[in-house]
């Protein structure tokens, strides 16, 4: 039987040697006799976990000693409502840039605990694009300046870093996180969900400069209140062990992979390949303009409408799943996280091309 690829934006396919490895842990942890499921969090083999975790982030996005790094239950979600629950009250409001569904979940949800301004920089016509900066209209006296550098469904990525900013950036890296070297420094506040480059649901790392803790409002929310995780090295109460167990294996894999360098020109190479295909076709359409394309989640749209259920029926038989866009969205989305090895790519590309001609003969 062929190996399955799957393409999913979330949860994700985990590497294979991850898998391999918490499969022969699963039943007796490091001979503690019990399972890295039933590992109590108190324990020092726990604590282990957490502080090789941290340092494996710490190593791989150099990240530097005045950012602390935390592990927070609910996912990217919930620091939609965390950052303005922290930050946000009287006299002080946020920007959000409005880039695709994601950014835009996230500014409508801190719109309903406190004042924000959504700035729409996704630009729509014959192709997606992004509003150069200085159509942004920003407001200098914001508390913070949130984006999302990678939107999954629209698969629009900003092409650097937005530069000049009066206000502490802010950024949702949950689906480009470990794709590619990241200057930590320009940013105050960066956060990612797990489930697509780190590992599995139900976590979220968030990495966050030490000096904005001095603005935390009070109270704030026992599970939500920044300062406190810093406090209590992310023990506020049971945290997922198991996710944090799995984020550390995933970082020590992308350790031995050579790092963020090695894996980012892996993506790159490997999402101009596909790219290349769906230029060249006349069945197959990409909207986005190709200085924001995206490097991780690649959506296309496939002209003849009928053909998209055989399309995914066809791709299933040859073991390529999670391939159908979001239910907003529709048509094809092809995520391409570290975990899809070559040979996955390699048997897409072919089975697109095959398709294609198939369509041609009927």
């Amino acid at each position: 039987m062929q190996e399955v690829f799957y393409f999913g934006a979330g949860p994700a396919a985990l590497p294979r040697p991850v898998l391999e490895k918490i499969r022969h842990e699963l039943l007796d942890y490091r001979d503690t006799g019990l399972s890295i499921l039933e590992l109590p969090h108190r324990s020092d083999a726990f604590f282990e976990i957490r502080d090789q975790a941290t340092q494996l982030l710490r190593e791989l996005l150099q990240i530097p000693e005045e950012f602390a790094v935390l592990f927070m239950h609910g996912g990217a979600t919930s620091q939609f409502s965390a950052l303005p629950l922290n930050f946000l009250g009287p006299g002080r409001s946020a920007d959000y840039l409005c880039t695709g569904f994601w950014s835009s979940r996230a500014c409508a949800e801190a719109a309903r605990l406190a004042e924000v301004r959504k700035i729409q920089a996704l630009c729509e016509g014959e192709s997606l694009s992004i509003a150069p900066a200085q159509e942004w209209d920003l407001d200098p006296q914001a508390t913070y300046l949130h984006c999302c550098d990678n939107e999954t469904i629209q698969g629009i990525a900003f092409p650097g870093v937005p530069e000049d900013l009066k206000s502490a950036l802010v950024c949702d890296m949950t689906s480009s996180l470990l794709m590619h070297p990241v200057e930590v420094d320009k940013y105050a506040l960066i956060y990612a969900s797990t489930q697509k480059n780190l590992g599995i649901a139900g976590l979220c790392v968030v990495i966050l400069r030490k000096d904005l803790l001095e603005r935390v409002n009070e109270p704030v929310p026992r599970l939500y209140d920044y300062r406190r995780y810093v406090r209590q090295d992310s023990v506020v109460n049971t945290p997922p062990v198991f996710a944090i167990y799995v984020l550390r294996e995933v970082l020590d894999w992308v350790r031995k992979e050579g790092g963020l360098p090695v894996l980012h020109q892996r993506s790159l190479t490997r999402s101009a390949q596909l790219y290349r295909v769906l230029d060249e076709s006349a069945l197959y359409e990409n909207r986005v303009a190709p200085e924001f394309r995206s490097s991780i989640n690649i959506p296309f749209a496939i002209r003849d409408t009928g053909a998209l259920e055989d399309f995914l029926e066809q791709a299933g038989q040859h073991q390529l799943r999670g391939l159908r866009g979001h239910r907003s969205a529709g048509g094809v989305r092809v995520s391409l996280y570290n975990a899809m090895p070559d040979a996955g790519i390699a048997r897409l590309l072919e089975f697109l091309s095959d398709f294609e001609a198939r369509q041609r003969r009927t």
